[in-house]
């Protein structure tokens, strides 16, 4: 591991950072692998007395880097820290890994809305224009604020805690970023009012490519119990059609975990026992994380879907999927 400060990454996350988490590799706990002239591996170490006493680095989504080097920064990386375990990678790194000889799952789909040609039109996203009007009806309105500029922090303060205590806390601590009060670089902030009492949020994290801020994840959410209902994708809605103004090519909705594509045997050098576990727990685990639920909402927005991975380098059985889970606080 090289010491790096946000001054040392932060050129090479504006040049390369494509991938919906990339931003989430500034966060203050995260560790950088860096090859100068090259690009970073994001990653945090994680010991546990039970699940993994000796250690493991849990590497963040993919290196932060041309794609045409994620073999060779991968392959350094590992030769350094041989007990890795990759989460929510892409499948162009999925291969890298696979080509170096080591065992990849799919873990999931990950949503994209391209905002160019995005119409509400349609039976697909009917569910959404219902949602739309609804929230016009009930007069909630919407708008875009720095939180630097909101003046009243302790009502946003109010609906967080309160969303986070129906949801049973933050889960997936790794993959899901914590809300802050302040602004944060290129983040983007959306507000939905409904009689002047803020009702929800929307924090949306940038994408880059060469330099610029091409696209947005919609990473963070947080809507009151007595909102109407829809008003999170309504909220939604009305920052897409900012985005568009701009030219923003799409927004990422991120990942549904377990929700796995079919009829993928022999792509990769994967585990078929460990895919069965994740399809069974997107049927019957739903106590554990609301996996049928996230993918379903998503759904609604038609947008085009692409599957991630995990790999490790001890394999993707479910001793080491379990490591993995435990490492990003999903159990």
């Amino acid at each position: 591991m090289k010491s790096a400060s946000n001054d040392l990454i932060i050129p090479y996350l504006e040049k390369y950072g494509s991938h919906c988490m990339a931003y989430s590799s500034l966060e203050p706990d995260m560790q950088y692998f860096v090859v100068d002239g090259v690009g970073y591996i994001a990653y945090k170490p994680f010991k546990h007395w039970f699940w993994s006493l000796s250690g493991r680095q849990i590497v963040l989504a993919d290196p932060v880097c041309s794609p045409d080097n994620y073999k060779q920064l991968l392959s350094q990386f590992i030769k350094v820290y041989p007990d890795a375990m990759f989460v929510q990678i892409s499948k162009a790194v999925a291969k890298a890994l696979n080509d170096l000889g080591y065992e990849v799952n799919q873990f999931g789909i990950e949503t994209e809305i391209s905002l160019e040609d995005f119409s509400l039109a349609g039976k697909k996203r009917a569910k959404l224009r219902q949602w739309q009007n609804k929230c016009h009806r009930e007069e909630v309105s919407f708008n875009e604020l720095s939180i630097d500029d909101c003046q009243n922090i302790a009502e946003i303060k109010a609906l967080s805690e309160s969303w986070l205590k129906s949801k049973g806390g933050d889960g997936l601590g790794l993959l899901i970023r914590p809300l802050r009060f302040q602004q944060e670089k290129d983040t983007r902030y959306f507000w939905a009012y409904q009689h002047d009492k803020l009702v929800g949020m929307a924090l949306f994290d940038p994408i880059y490519r060469d330099g610029k801020v091409v696209a947005y994840y919609h990473n963070i959410d947080r809507i009151s119990a007595a909102s109407p209902h829809g008003t999170g994708a309504a909220l939604l809605l009305f920052a897409m059609k900012q985005f568009a103004k701009e030219g923003v090519e799409y927004v990422s909705l991120g990942m549904s975990p377990m929700s796995l594509y079919r009829g993928m045997k022999g792509e990769l050098n994967y585990r078929p026992f460990t895919r069965k576990a994740f399809l069974f727990a997107y049927k019957h685990l739903n106590f554990l994380y609301p996996f049928q639920g996230n993918f379903t909402h998503k759904r609604k927005f038609a947008g085009q879907v692409k599957p991630v991975y995990v790999s490790s380098t001890r394999g993707t059985g479910l001793k080491q999927i379990f490591i993995m889970m435990k490492a990003i606080g999903m159990i």
